[in-house]
């Protein structure tokens, strides 16, 4: 038998806690001679092996009672016999490795969460047993077998990188997992530092994981290990936009990089002062500081000029050393802004035109978009491979359509979907479904009118 949290086991003397108040309470008391009492000492003597065996018995219940809290707390993992009558036999077990950049900060020892993780997880994995073993990498989401737990712990997926981790991804993987391969009892573990960012605990996702894993034929368990300590003042720095700009001023036409930094401190009571940052452009190193206040700081469009004919490049932006080395430099690249190619499919021209003017204005606010209109018979997965986004404004596909949509979203494409024009009137049809979605009728409350209370007229198209 081991135990997840083994320095728990350290309280084990508060067993005697019970049998020293016991001793306590007998010594409170001090027996004085007094005639009268003989005759109920007598009396008292004929059910004292009775009173005796019950004050024992209590006593026993009290220690048993604060040894089962304590062995509780220290999460005990059993194997053989115990493991198999506590939880029973796993058939698969898979694996959620928080690989993010916070998971290396090193407490108070000189082992990093990550390693802590892993090390806990060889322990808990080892005595448990398993007879399949999957591992589901927290930034990407893909799964991969292995032919045994060292395999596991070894293999890319278990490792440290500078992506966050996707955790609703990373569960909707297990999830497809368990539904196409059908296996057996199945266990998720999952060691993280429960970062919010990492957690996205406002996605919708966690409703249809909740959904998804509630409607599995088989038992599926959950097991956590959480490392939610955290440096008190961990600065992390990231590159939130880096592009390339050409900016002419009156004669002189200038060749920009347009830069924008974020630098955040894990405590938000920081007094302010001033961070310096490093900046390698192309192997060319400079420095520049960002104002920390609050904990967090910024730096928005800061312009650097560029030889006249480099068109792209890369750069790398750092902060000094701290708790943790793994989240103070953020590599980047920029080029000229792309066009995108936005694929809009609809049987009224005419009702999309609103999306057609939002879908020609690119990120920077220029109309250098590309749009181009389809019909639901003219979806094939060659017209919309290389879209930048599909917006689907007609009835929910089937047949050739929907495979195209599948395969485009497999490919890493977007789709944003709108109600038909017809399903107000009734002409489209409710009943059709796509990935297990349909529409439904309009449904309108003229008692309640929805009102506009604040129109704001400085972002977007207004």
């Amino acid at each position: 038998m081991s135990f997840l949290q083994p320095m728990l086991l350290w309280a084990l003397p508060l067993l005697a806690l019970p049998i020293v108040i016991h001793l306590i309470n007998q010594w409170r008391y001090q027996t004085k001679p007094w005639a009268p009492m003989m005759f109920l000492l007598q009396a008292n003597r004929m059910n004292r092996g009775f009173a005796r065996i019950r004050q024992w018995l209590i006593l026993a219940m009290r220690t048993l009672a604060i040894a089962g809290l304590i062995f509780a707390i220290s999460r005990p993992l059993a194997s053989g016999f115990w493991g198999l009558w506590g939880s029973g036999q796993t058939d698969t077990t898979l694996v959620i490795m928080d690989r993010s950049p916070s998971m290396n900060w090193q407490g108070q020892g000189s082992e990093s969460k990550l390693s802590t993780g892993k090390r806990q997880l060889s322990d808990a994995l080892g005595t448990l047993g398993s007879a399949h073993w999957v591992s589901i990498d927290s930034a990407s989401g893909a799964a991969r077998e292995h032919s045994n737990l060292a395999a596991l712990l070894e293999s890319s997926a278990m490792d440290g990188c500078s992506a966050a981790a996707q955790v609703p991804q990373s569960l909707a993987s297990a999830l497809e997992y368990l539904q196409i391969n059908k296996p057996g009892a199945a266990e998720v573990w999952l060691c993280s530092d429960l970062q919010s960012s990492d957690w996205q605990v406002d996605s919708g996702d966690w409703n249809l994981l909740r959904q998804g894993f509630a409607a599995l034929p088989q038992s599926v368990r959950f097991r956590l290990l959480a490392f939610p300590e955290t440096s008190n003042d961990n600065l992390s720095i990231r590159v939130t936009d880096a592009r390339r700009d050409v900016v002419t001023q009156g004669s002189q036409t200038k060749n920009q990089l347009v830069l924008s930094l974020q630098v955040l401190s894990s405590n938000d009571q920081s007094a302010k002062r001033t961070v310096p940052v490093q900046l390698e452009l192309e192997g060319v190193r400079s420095e520049l500081t960002i104002e920390l206040d609050g904990g967090s700081g910024q730096l928005r469009d800061n312009r650097l000029d560029l030889p006249a004919k480099m068109e792209s490049g890369w750069g790398r932006v750092s902060i000094p050393a701290d708790a943790n080395n793994a989240d103070n430099q953020y590599f980047f690249v920029f080029a000229a802004t792309p066009v995108q190619r936005v694929v809009i499919v609809a049987d009224d021209m005419l009702a999309v035109r609103p999306l057609q003017i939002a879908a020609s204005l690119s990120p920077d606010g220029s109309a250098d978009s590309q749009l181009e209109l389809l019909s639901p018979t003219q979806v094939q997965s060659t017209a919309l491979a290389g879209a930048a986004l599909l917006i689907w404004q007609s009835e929910l596909p089937e047949g050739d359509a929907a495979s195209a949509v599948d395969q485009y979203v497999a490919s890493g494409g977007q789709v944003l979907f709108f109600p038909p024009s017809g399903l107000s009137t009734g002409r489209v049809a409710t009943a059709r479904r796509y990935r297990g979605v349909s529409w439904s009728g309009w449904k309108s409350n003229a008692q309640t009118p929805v009102m506009v209370v604040n129109w704001r007229g400085d972002q977007d198209l207004l």
